[in-house]
């Protein structure tokens, strides 16, 4: 009997043995040239890629970020150069057998139009012949984990569900075997902006709690910035203009081009980089659909508050109700604003912001992914968070005696 491994064996245990932070892609001198032009798409790219992170690739256009993305499951095959994974050269090995350990996202989302919810989620699980009853169990268990219950969108076929949807379908199917790498080319850029935000958020959670080594192209730096765990910032030829965390390319760009790409409002930017969550939120006069109409009444007039929030039997937030409101006979869902400002913990200072200004009460509400009430924020906070960005930046200037570029602009 042979003692070779099989190209599946090798690649099976991808992930396991690298601790976190840890290089888990070693991109070495990678290079592809496409018959024909003079050029290489990628020349002699270099990368190390830690687990457990998201590094985005962000550039502009036909700097070949997309091309070095599928060099990594070699969709495209690379001209020259190596890719390591898990301290193994991935170049030589079965490309089938590789894909079925990397999950891939891409805009197009790329459903089977012909099979149903269910089926596209346990594709790659099929492939690895997996038995029925563990595939079951893992479709219910993603397709809960992306926000769509299974007895509901299971037996759905992808032309019943909305973009969104079907982008979330997609983030599940690339997640079905656990693979320990996910690549996600421009995944939410097809989608409309309130959607977009609502699926960036999400796959947040999910990261933070699945911590899968992925690597996201995105034209879009502010994307980039709020996604990413490190990003490289990539010139003509995939090669690195600056590869460093978000924080560092707002304050500290390594060169020209960085700073034309990264753009002016630097500060704003940087609301990307800090959580809700980070933030202690207010804690607002509240009131939940099943109480008395008059201990309302009694305790909003007690209070200094100029409307009350509504939160329904789980506590979500339902309405913003004024003293005339609490006082009208008409039933309190139906009096009052709606109470549409919300946002969850993972979302970034920039979404609550955004939530504050297209909200009637200029707040955001601050809720957990149930959608239960945890609090208020306001525009104060939101100033208070840049000021302690902006003083943070001074002292870091300050301390490698550069010139800080806001001050001197301001000056």
């Amino acid at each position: 009997m042979s003692n070779a491994t099989s190209p599946e064996t090798e690649i099976a245990s991808l992930g396991e043995e690298t601790p976190p932070g840890q290089t888990m892609i070693e991109l070495k001198d990678l290079t592809k040239r496409f018959p024909g032009q003079e050029t290489p798409a990628v020349d002699r790219l270099n990368l190390e890629i830690p687990k457990g992170e998201i590094v985005v690739f962000v550039g502009p256009s036909g700097c070949g970020k997309t091309t070095s993305l599928k060099m990594i499951n070699r969709i495209i095959e690379p001209s020259s150069g190596n890719i390591i994974m898990d301290g193994q050269d991935v170049t030589s090995i079965d490309p089938n057998q590789l894909r079925r350990r990397i999950g891939y996202v891409i805009q197009q989302i790329g459903l089977f139009p012909h099979i149903r919810v269910g089926d596209n989620v346990a594709t790659v699980p099929n492939l690895l012949g997996w038995d029925r009853e563990r595939t079951t169990a893992r479709v219910d268990e993603l397709l809960d984990v992306v926000g769509l219950p299974p007895d509901q969108y299971r037996e759905r076929f992808p032309k019943e569900l909305s973009g969104g949807q079907r982008q979330r379908v997609g983030v599940a199917r690339a997640l079905a075997a656990d693979p320990p790498v996910l690549l996600m080319d421009e995944p939410f850029g097809a989608i409309d902006p309130i959607t977009r935000t609502r699926l960036q958020n999400e796959f947040l959670r999910l990261q933070s709690e699945l911590q899968k080594t992925i690597c996201f192209v995105t034209h879009d730096i502010d994307e980039a910035i709020k996604m990413g765990d490190r990003i490289a910032i990539l010139r003509e030829g995939s090669r690195v203009a600056q590869f460093a965390t978000p924080e560092e390319i707002l304050t500290n760009p390594a060169n020209e081009f960085v700073e034309d790409f990264v753009g002016t409002g630097a500060t704003l930017k940087r609301l990307k980089l800090t959580r809700v969550r980070e933030v202690e939120p207010t804690e607002a006069l509240v009131g939940t659909v099943d109480e008395d109409r008059a201990e309302l009444r009694r305790r909003f007039d007690e209070s200094e508050w100029t409307a009350m929030l509504l939160l329904d039997e789980q506590r979500r937030p339902l309405q913003w109700l004024r003293g005339t409101d609490l006082r009208s006979s008409r039933p309190l869902t139906e009096v009052g604003l709606r109470a549409r400002a919300t946002v969850e913990e993972q979302a970034t200072l920039s979404d609550a912001l955004e939530e504050m200004l297209l909200g009637a009460a200029g707040v955001a509400i601050v809720v957990d992914r149930r959608g239960a009430y945890q609090g208020l924020l306001d525009v104060d906070d939101i100033i208070t968070a840049i000021q302690t960005m902006r003083d943070a930046t001074a002292e870091f200037y300050r301390a490698a005696k550069l010139v800080d570029p806001e001050a001197e602009a301001g000056a």
